[in-house]
């Protein structure tokens, strides 16, 4: 039953309702790219070749999608101070990775959508009906048109993204060529699939451990190492860093977690303030904790509510490390890792795949800790393409 859904599914079932992708240009100030992120898809926003021709493919006007981590950790390294690393053009900050936004035909299959994500792609641009928005074709994947439908995109949803993009008439953001094009993520993906359950089965009822759904190569720190660690050995699949406790054998314990999600609708300043100058652990509790929330309206500078360089510049104190009051004693340490701070999400390696993805999905996070054991032992993480290799593995994609 797999194959029915990945080989008669297609990238039009998915775009009923989906927006553009959105990005600045290359010569973009920090400061524009930053107030873009909170208001974007996922925790990112695509960077765009300075002097792209609106008739270009794209996907070739991308040069790479930047991260609220990039964000914090440039303005927490940056030498010159806030106000220079936030007039910085965000072309000189993201990562040249052109390949990490694709370009597909309405035609083509959810498989070959999968593959292209499996290969590192991070949006997928679906070309528009000439005469038409993004719909859905009902006729080559009926049964599940109306779970589609469902997850992928509704009025509400879409009349909310116009307010988001109408609210602000100096908006820094552009869609370049890509009003063209309808984007999809690998959020939208797995949301999809979840409501496909009873045609994926078995699968989603197995254990992750027995789909050899999790990856053991995660990247950690010490809870008492500086924050700007994290930022040094952030992987690129997924984008989070665990803060971890060492026992004594040489396992760890997951206490906490600095990742793009976490750090999203973040007040990037005063994040990278803290950064600079808190440990590992003190650093994720503070975010959750203490008051590093942008506040809503306007998005207008990178926290979110700054509506100029000079006064997003400005030193955000509220997280300094002489106001958050934490002390990096084993028992601070231990208080701030309760579930009232910055605990990171976990599940069992017993967990089944269709727990972990709605797990995934209920919080908005491209990633879930596993642990074993009635010690929790960290060992490993489950990502995207942890569950997108384990719902394909027996999918076999059609010869081009």
């Amino acid at each position: 039953m797999a194959h029915i859904v990945f080989l008669r599914a297609s990238a039009a079932d998915l775009t009923a309702g989906k927006p553009p992708l959105r990005g600045v240009p290359a010569s973009a100030p920090l400061s524009a790219a930053a107030a873009a992120i909170p208001a974007s898809q996922e925790a990112d926003v695509a960077v765009w070749r300075d002097g792209a021709s609106p008739l270009a493919p794209a996907a070739a006007t991308v040069i790479g999608l930047l991260s609220s981590f990039d964000v914090v950790a440039f303005l927490a390294s940056h030498v010159g101070g806030t106000a220079a690393a936030l007039r910085t053009p965000a072309g000189d900050v993201v990562a040249h990775e052109p390949a990490l936004v694709r370009e597909v035909e309405p035609h083509t299959r959810l498989i070959e959508i999968v593959e292209l994500m499996k290969q590192g792609a991070r949006r997928v641009l679906v070309r528009k009906n000439i005469t038409e928005a993004c719909t859905v074709d009902k006729k080559p994947f009926a049964p599940f048109y109306k779970a589609a439908l469902k997850i992928t995109g509704t009025p509400r949803a879409a009349a909310a993204g116009k307010q988001i993009v109408n609210r602000s008439s100096s908006s820094p953001t552009t869609t370049f060529g890509c009003d063209r094009y309808c984007c999809l993520t690998r959020e939208d993906i797995v949301r999809f699939l979840i409501n496909c359950l009873g045609a994926l089965a078995p699968t989603p009822l197995q254990s992750i451990s027995s789909l050899g759904a999790v990856n053991r190569g995660y990247t950690h720190v010490e809870a008492s190492s500086p924050a700007i660690e994290a930022s040094w050995m952030v992987p690129a699949e997924p984008r989070a860093v665990a803060v971890v406790q060492t026992n004594r054998d040489g396992t760890h314990k997951v206490l906490a977690d600095v990742s793009a999600h976490r750090l999203w609708r973040r007040d990037y300043v005063a994040a990278a303030d803290a950064m600079a100058s808190l440990s590992s652990l003190n650093f994720a509790a503070g975010v959750e904790s203490h008051g590093m929330s942008a506040p809503d309206g306007d998005a207008d500078g990178p926290s979110g509510r700054r509506s100029g360089e000079a006064e997003a510049a400005a030193p955000l104190s509220r997280l300094s490390s002489r106001r958050v009051g934490f002390e990096d004693s084993l028992v601070g340490q231990m208080m701030m890792a309760s579930h009232g701070g910055n605990a990171a999400l976990r599940c069992r390696s017993t967990s089944s795949l269709a727990a972990v993805m709605a797990q995934m999905l209920s919080y908005r996070t491209t990633h879930i800790w596993v642990t074993h054991g009635e010690d929790d032992v960290l060992v490993g993480v489950v990502g995207y393409m942890e569950i997108f290799n384990a719902v394909t593995r027996d999918v076999v994609a059609p010869p081009a």
